[in-house]
């Protein structure tokens, strides 16, 4: 699929985070294995 996602924008994530008063060491750490898994089912639900 052209265009489709492929990845996060970290630093939007963070700074969103940030934003909403969610921003912590926890989530720092798990995005990384967070992204593939969200990715994943964007694709899914573009795809239905």
């Amino acid at each position: 699929m052209p265009g489709g996602v492929y990845g996060l924008d970290f630093g939007a994530v963070l700074m969103l985070a940030e934003a909403m008063g969610a921003l912590n060491p926890v989530l720092v750490d798990a995005l990384t294995e967070l992204e593939p898994l969200i990715v994943r089912a964007y694709k899914r639900e573009t795809e239905s």
